[in-house]
Order: C-alpha cells, then structure tokens, then sequence
C-alpha cells in the first residue's frame, strides 16, 4: 500500500532559465504559485566552489559572482541548481518549523526536453542523500501544460520561452521525445530586433515595452486598417471632417455679447478637446504613436516600432511545429495533434502572437492552402530526378498531403481555474504540476509514479527510471 501524503506537504518547483516558481502546500482548489524568483545563485568569493543565496557583501559588481544554472532549457551546473533547492527546502522550514523533512514530497517540473540523464539522476541523489525528502517525483513541462488545459491523449504543446521555444508533441499521454524540437530562440529574439529598431531605448525600457498593452502583433487586415497603411491615408472621411474643423461662424463672432479673442479661446479648446476624444476613441494600431511607462514612470513614445518584432520567430515556430509533427508515425494521431495545439510561455501573451501563429499554419501547412504551391514546387524538383528513380510525380504529392494536417486547433483555455484568470494561463505547466502533484501523491496516489526514499536505497539515483510517468 502507497504511503499517504499530506496536502500540506507537497513542494512544487518549476525552474526556468529566468523564473523558479514555487508552491508549497495544495489547497482544495487549484492556485498560482506562492513565490516566483530569479534562477540564479551566487558564488562565494573566498570559496567559489560554494554557493550562496544572496549576493555577496562588500563587492562592487555581484552579477560578477551570479550563476545561472539553466540556460536554454539545458543545465549548465547542476550543482548551482540543487544548491538552489536547498535553498528553496531550508525556507520552507524556517517558515514552518513543525513540517519534517520526511514528510515532504518533491515535485519537480522539469522544464525541458534538454536535461540530461546525468543531471537528473544528480537531482534525484541530491534530494535524498543531501535534503533528506520523503519521496520525489519528476514531471515534463509539456505534460504538464497539456494537463492544465485538460485530458488528451494527442496534442502538442508549443512552449515559448526567452531564449527557446520547445515543440513537444504528446502521444498517448507520453511526450514523443523522438519528435521534439527546440527552436533556438524566443522572446530575447524579439527584444534583440527592437533594440535594433529603438536604440535609444535600455534593455529594461524595450523588455516593459514588449510587455506592454501597446506592443502587438497585427494581422494583414488589422495592418491594412492600421495608420501605416495606404488605405488611412486615403480616408475621404477624414479629410472632411478636419476641412469643417477650420471654419468659424463669422455670425456667432459679430452678435455675441464675448471678445472676439475669448470666442476664438474658446474654440481651440473645443478643437483640442475633440481631437484628443478622436484620439481616445482609436485603437492602439490607428495611432501614429502611442506611449508606455517604464520602469521609472517615465512616459514613452513609440511608433511603428510597437507592431515589429515578432515575424521572424513566429516563422520560425510555424516550421519547427510541421517539421515535429512530421515525425510522429501514426497518421491519425498526428492529425490530433494537429487537433491539439496547447500554446504557452510569456512570449506568447503578445497581442496577436498566437493568432498569427495560427494563420502561418493554416496558410503554410494546410490542405488546400497555401501546401498546394508547395507540392507544385516539389514535384517541379523532383521530376528531374524521378527520370532516374523510376518515381511518380503522384506518389510525390500523396506523400505530401499524408504529411498535411486538414485541421488546425489551438486548445481553449479553461474556465474552472478562476484564481489563474487574474494571472494568465502562460505559466500553465506549474498548473498541470499542481494536477498532476495530486493524482501521484494524492490518497489515491500509485507508488509507482514516484520513488520513495526505501526504494531510493534499493535501487540508487538510478530507481528514477523506473517510475512510469
């Protein structure tokens, strides 16, 4: 019989290369994380094989000694990470004095395909050698995120990072890790381009832009009706009304009582005041400019630059996703995937990102759009080479069209998580690892989704493999 775990005694950690998030106890309903910091530690300057939480005292530059021990998606010192759970673990019990080491239980989101066995297996020792926890478990983000937005057992999970963007499809409620594919970049991609664009701007004045209401993606359409287009500046509506906004009523001037000054006062208020109106009434994409506050609280005005940025690595995510879901072997559950799309990470909170990603499928991979053009191209190179290979041009479009999805579906998000509608579902895997931490460890838990610590005696680091997650 599995042990039983107690509610309050369940530590859940999502590390990213920039954010940790954790959690340490469950509720009856399903929460945000309690506490979100940096993935960094710091070296010790008198020992800089030890690790220190903070930075240290009485040095000019910290960042000198900090040390970030993941970096896109992979770990890079597994011993800074683990020191990093020590920290996490010696919080809890100042916090909590009464809670035992031994009767906590370790979920840990894994936050990428890129974790080497070595690394985990270092993790799985450290938990229990070192940290002394009841039982620990290991989960992928991707399952994770995939469980937050329900139960299916196709789909693929497009998670888009700051410096990655993963594409892990999910076949039979199992990551398909021959089909994974990492795409070397995410949102510093797009910081990089607008940092291009706005020179002027400082590395945390264009990360609060991207971040900002003003900063989106447009559609071509929303393009075309934007100020920037051909079809504004050719508004006959507007030049009207701005032709009656330059006429005064001589005869209100000559029979008023007023100044003829105080008239004319009067009626620039009236015009700044309807203009400024107008001006609120617009959307963000019919403005020349629009501004945003930093940091500082300063205000800052921005141009066309607001709508660039995001093309490059939308293109390239809309790639790698065909080039993943191409390697999943079985027709039918690819095509769910294809039914299946989870969407996540910050990057993806954009404005317009994940409905253009959308479209760049549709218009790129989908049977009968844009794929026709792109067999007609292929067939065109391969008939050169059929001559010699005794291939049909037939057989050539078959293979593509079985490649092809007929569908594209991006997963809703959920409605029954209200306490994560205030905070947005882009940190979702830590969700599914809240689910996911409940139904291991839960009272109807199996004990064969984690290892305990007797059968960490039994079989070593090693036993991790054997659990069937």
């Amino acid at each position: 019989m599995a042990p039983s775990f107690r509610d309050e005694g369940h530590l859940i950690v999502y590390p990213g290369s920039q954010r940790t998030l954790i959690r340490f106890g469950l509720e009856d309903s399903i929460t945000p994380p309690t506490y979100s910091i940096p993935t960094k530690v710091y070296k010790n300057p008198s020992d800089e094989r030890l690790f220190k939480a903070s930075p240290p005292d009485g040095v000019e530059d910290p960042e000198r000694y900090a040390v970030y021990p993941i970096k896109k998606g992979e770990i890079v010192n597994v011993d800074a990470l683990n020191f990093l759970f020590k920290s996490i673990v010696k919080s809890v019990i100042r916090d909590r004095p009464l809670i035992l080491l031994d009767s906590i239980s370790f979920t840990l989101v894994q936050s990428s395909q890129k974790w080497s066995p070595s690394a985990i297996e270092t993790i799985t020792n450290y938990v229990f050698e070192v940290l002394q926890l009841a039982a620990f478990a290991i989960v992928p983000s991707a399952l994770c995120s995939m469980f937050a937005f329900g139960s299916f057992p196709n789909a693929c999970v497009i998670d888009v990072g700051f410096e990655k963007a993963e594409i892990s499809p999910i076949v039979d409620f199992q990551v398909y890790a021959p089909a994974t594919v990492f795409v070397n970049e995410g949102g510093n991609s797009i910081n990089e381009k607008l940092q291009r664009l706005l020179p002027n701007l400082t590395a945390a004045q264009i990360e609060t832009l991207k971040k900002s209401p003003i900063f989106e993606h447009l559609s071509e359409e929303d393009a075309k009706a934007s100020f920037f287009s051909v079809e504004d500046l050719l508004d006959d509506k507007k030049g009207k009304e701005s032709e009656d906004e330059g006429v005064l009523d001589i005869a209100a001037i000559v029979t008023s009582d007023k100044p003829t000054r105080e008239i004319l006062a009067e009626k620039e208020r009236q015009k700044k005041q309807k203009g400024k109106k107008h001006e609120e009434l617009k959307s963000n994409s019919e403005l020349e400019t629009n501004s945003f506050i930093d940091d500082q609280g300063n205000s800052i005005e921005v141009g066309k630059e607001r709508f660039q940025g995001c093309g490059e690595l939308i293109d390239s995510i809309s790639n790698a996703i065909y080039k993943a879901l191409s390697k999943v072997p079985d027709v039918k559950r690819r095509q769910k995937c294809y039914d299946n799309l989870v969407i996540c990470g910050h990057t993806t909170a954009i404005r317009g990102f994940k409905e253009e990603l959308l479209v760049k499928l549709y218009s790129k991979f989908s049977v009968g759009t844009d794929l026709d053009k792109l067999g007609k191209s292929q067939q065109n190179q391969d008939q050169q080479g059929a001559a010699f290979r005794n291939e049909s041009s037939s057989l050539i479009d078959e293979i593509s069209l079985a490649q092809a999805p007929k569908r594209i579906k991006v997963v809703p998000k959920p409605e029954y998580f209200s306490t994560w509608k205030k905070v947005g579902l882009e940190d979702c895997a830590f969700l599914g690892g809240e689910i996911m931490c409940r139904q291991i460890f839960g009272g109807s838990g199996n004990s064969e989704l984690y290892l305990s610590k007797e059968e960490y005696y039994d079989k070593g680091p090693m036993g991790i493999w054997h659990v069937k997650l």
